[in-house]
C-alpha cells in the first residue's frame, strides 16, 4: 500500500468515514491513523504493517485464512505492531474486547452488514480528499436519515442517528422553544444534562419575528451561539420548530454545518407530520394522496385502494413498473430546493404531452411513477422513458442531480409493493455507483448486493484479474479505450447500432476495437460462459474501482 501523507485520528474516522453506527469498544479517541489495510489472507499476516495504521477485518473470513485464526490472536499479535486499531465486522467476545482494553488498545465495532473495501475506500478518500469523503458522509447521512423517516421509526431515532453521526448533543424545539424531542451522542450521554443547560433560555427563537408571516423553505440561516448551532424548520409557508447541534465542549466545524443543514428537510416533515397527528387533523388530500396510504399502510385494503387508485388512471389488469426519483442537491447548495412536489408536477406535464396515463405521487423526498407497459418484458422501451424522465427533471433543478430507481414490473397494488421495495433498494446503491449509472434497475440491485456481500474482496479482485487484466494493461500502455467499448457492448446486449451511437463512433469503428479486444483476450466471444464472465468481471471491475 502507497503511504498516504495525510493523518487523522480515530475520533474523526468515526464521524466521517467508518459506517455510521461504528462505535470504539477500547482505547483513545484521538489515537492517530495514516493508513489503512485489510488483514492479510497469507503470511506474513502480521508483517509489514507500518505505524499508525487501521486493520479492517472480518470474523467470517478468519476461517479461510491459511492459518485458522481466532479473533483473540488478531488482537493480540496486533498490539505487538505498531497498528493503531482494528476495525472488526462480526461478534467481539467478551475475551477479545479485555485483551484490547488490557493494552489500551483501540478496537472498534464496525455494523454487520457493511462491506470492508468500502470502508477502505472511504477512509482511503478521507486522507487523500477531505472534501469529498465529507460530501459522500453528507448523503449517507441524508438516505439513512430519510429511511428512518420513511420507516415512521420516531424523531428519538432521527435525533440519535444524527447525533451519534456529529458526536455531539442534538436538540429539537417547537416554535416556542420547548424541547420536542433530542438525541444523544454515544460515548456523552453521561454528560446530556451539562450541555443541554447550555441552551437554556432558546436565545435563538429572538432572532426570528413570529408575526403571522409566510416563510419559505430558503428564508432561513444557521444561527451559531456558544450553545451550538441552530436551524430553523419551515414547512409549507409556516415555522414548526428548530433544531440545535450542541457544541458540546468543542466547536462545531464545517460538517456539522452541512450536516445540520442538509438533516432539517426531513426532520421538518417529520415534525409536520407528528404535529399533525397531535392535532387529530388529516393533512389536505391531494389527488394522488392513495399512493402515500398504499405506502404507509401496508395492510390496508388493496381493493379499497384500487379504486380510488382507478381516479388517477391506475388500471388493475395493467403491468406497472415502479420508478423513484430522487434529486441530489450539489456542493454549492446556493440556487435554492428542487422539491419532490415539483418533479412530481414536471413529471405530470411531461407524460400527459406523451399521452401516457402514469398514476405519479410523492412520498417523503420522491417522486413516484406507476409506469404502464403492455408486456412484463417491455423493459428496454422502460429504460428510455425512464432516461427521458430523467433528462427531462435534469433540466429543471437548480443545481446537483437526479437519480432514480426502477422496480420490477408487476400487476396490481398488492405484488406491486415489492417492485416499490425493489426500486427504493435500487435508489439507495451507493452514491459512486449513481455517478455512472444514474438510473438503477432492479437487475443492477440484485447483482451488486450479491458482490458487495461477498466477504473476501480478494475474490473478486482474482476473478477480476484472471478475465479482464490483459485488457487493462493494453488499454494502459496504448491509452486506448478497449474496456469501456466491451462495457457498452455488454450494457447494449450486444446491439452494434446503439453501441456505436452511445461511444460517438462509427460502427465499422466499433467492429474493429470488438476484434482487437478478441486477440487480445485470446477468448471466444461467441462462447455464452466467455460472454457471462466478462460481463461478471466488468461489473466486479466497476464496484471495485468505485470503493
Amino acid at each position: 500500500m502507497t503511504a498516504v501523507a495525510t493523518s487523522t485520528d480515530i475520533r474523526t474516522l468515526l464521524k466521517l468515514a467508518l459506517p455510521i453506527g461504528s462505535r470504539l469498544i477500547t482505547g483513545y479517541p484521538a489515537t492517530p491513523v495514516n493508513r489503512v489495510s485489510h488483514l492479510r489472507t497469507r503470511p506474513p499476516i502480521f508483517g509489514g504493517i507500518d505505524g499508525h495504521e487501521l486493520v479492517l477485518v472480518s470474523t467470517n473470513s478468519l476461517s479461510n485464512y491459511d492459518h485458522s485464526l481466532s479473533l483473540e490472536t488478531v488482537v493480540e499479535k496486533l498490539t505487538q505492531t505498531q497498528a493503531s486499531a482494528l476495525g472488526v465486522q462480526g461478534t467481539l467476545t467478551p475475551r477479545t474486547q479485555q485483551i484490547a482494553k488490557d493494552c489500551n488498545f483501540p478496537l472498534i465495532a464496525l455494523p454487520d452488514r457493511v462491506v470492508l473495501p468500502q470502508i477502505e475506500r472511504a477512509v482511503q478518500r478521507l486522507l487523500s480528499d477531505r472534501d469529498s469523503q465529507i460530501e459522500h458522509r453528507i448523503t449517507e447521512l441524508q438516505q439513512m436519515l430519510q429511511r428512518h423517516a420513511a420507516g415512521r421509526r420516531g424523531l428519538s431515532t432521527i435525533l440519535n442517528v444524527l447525533a451519534r453521526t456529529l458526536d455531539r448533543p442534538v436538540v429539537m424545539y417547537d416554535r416556542n422553544g420547548q424541547i420536542i424531542s433530542r438525541g444523544v451522542p454515544a460515548l456523552r450521554g453521561q454528560d446530556w444534562d451539562a450541555h443541554q443547560s447550555l441552551a437554556g433560555g432558546a436565545e435563538f427563537i429572538r432572532r426570528f419575528d413570529l408575526e403571522d408571516r409566510a416563510f419559505y423553505e430558503d428564508d432561513w440561516q444557521i444561527i451559531q451561539s456558544p450553545a451550538g448551532i441552530t436551524a430553523p424548520l419551515i414547512h409549507e409557508g409556516r415555522l414548526v420548530g428548530y433544531v440545535s447541534a450542541l457544541s458540546a465542549g468543542d466547536a462545531p466545524d464545517d460538517f456539522d454545518l452541512m450536516a445540520l443543514e442538509y438533516s432539517t428537510s426531513t426532520l421538518t416533515r417529520e415534525v409536520a407530520r407528528q404535529q399533525t397527528i397531535e392535532l387529530g387533523s388529516e393533512p389536505m388530500r391531494t389527488r394522488t394522496d392513495w399512493i402515500t396510504d398504499w405506502l404507509t399502510n401496508p395492510g390496508a385494503d388493496d381493493t379499497l385502494l384500487a379504486l380510488r387508485a382507478a381516479k388517477d388512471n391506475f388500471q388493475a389488469g395493467v403491468w406497472y413498473a415502479v420508478v423513484l426519483f430522487q434529486w441530489e442537491p450539489g456542493s454549492e447548495r446556493s440556487q435554492g430546493i428542487f422539491s419532490a412536489d415539483r418533479m412530481v408536477k414536471l413529471i405530470q406535464a411531461e407524460l400527459r404531452q406523451r399521452r401516457i396515463q402514469a398514476p405519479v405521487g410523492q412520498y417523503t423526498d420522491r417522486a413516484v411513477v406507476f409506469f404502464p407497459l403492455d408486456e412484463p418484458q417491455q423493459t428496454q422501451r422502460l429504460k428510455q422513458m425512464v432516461d427521458m424522465l430523467r433528462d427531462m427533471l435534469l433540466k429543471g433543478i437548480p443545481d446537483g442531480g437526479v437519480t432514480a430507481g426502477v422496480g420490477r414490473p408487476a400487476m396490481g397494488l398488492t405484488t406491486l409493493r415489492d417492485s416499490f421495495q425493489e426500486a427504493e433498494r435500487a435508489l439507495s446503491l451507493p452514491n459512486p455507483l449513481h455517478d455512472e449509472t444514474p438510473v438503477a434497475f432492479f437487475g443492477d440491485l440484485s447483482l451488486y448486493e450479491l458482490l458487495r456481500g461477498v466477504s473476501d474482496p480478494n475474490t473478486l479482485a482474482d476473478f477480476c484479474e484472471h478475465w479482464l487484466s490483459s485488457l487493462i494493461r493494453y488499454d494502459e500502455q496504448h491509452h486506448t479505450d478497449l474496456l469501456p467499448t466491451l462495457a457498452a457492448y455488454f450494457e447494449n446486449n450486444g446491439n452494434m447500432a446503439r453501441t456505436a451511437h452511445l461511444l460517438n463512433i462509427h460502427r465499422n469503428t466499433l467492429v474493429y476495437r470488438l476484434g482487437r479486444i478478441t486477440e487480445i483476450l485470446q477468448l471466444d466471444m461467441d462462447d455464452s460462459n466467455v460472454r457471462l464472465n466478462l460481463h461478471l468481471a466488468l461489473k466486479i471491475n466497476r464496484l471495485l474501482t468505485t470503493f
